[in-house]
């Protein structure tokens, strides 16, 4: 991982500590098998990214998969071409 995606996965991390209260183990850890998030938190940390960022994220194709590690998160953001163009480098 680039050293502008730690940064952006540490935001996200930070992020779920300080609006879910979720403190997250690692970028690996799965989110939805450790139970520290479920279908209430995820529509609230989907708020929360799309506040945190300035984005609207783009959901048409959702899979869940693409929010089950901070590590994806950060990757599907990328993906997304979110990060880059919102200057959230």
């Amino acid at each position: 991982m680039s050293v502008a995606r730690e940064e952006v996965s540490l935001r996200i991390v930070v992020l779920m500590r300080d609006r879910l209260k979720v403190d997250v183990p690692d970028t690996d850890a799965d989110l939805f098998d450790t139970g520290l998030l479920d279908s209430l938190a995820l529509v609230m940390l989907i708020a929360a990214l799309e506040e945190s960022f300035a984005c609207e994220l783009p959901l048409d194709d959702f899979d869940i998969e693409n929010f089950r590690t901070t590590r994806r998160i950060t990757e599907f953001l990328d993906s997304s071409g979110l990060l880059e163009a919102r200057g959230a480098w």
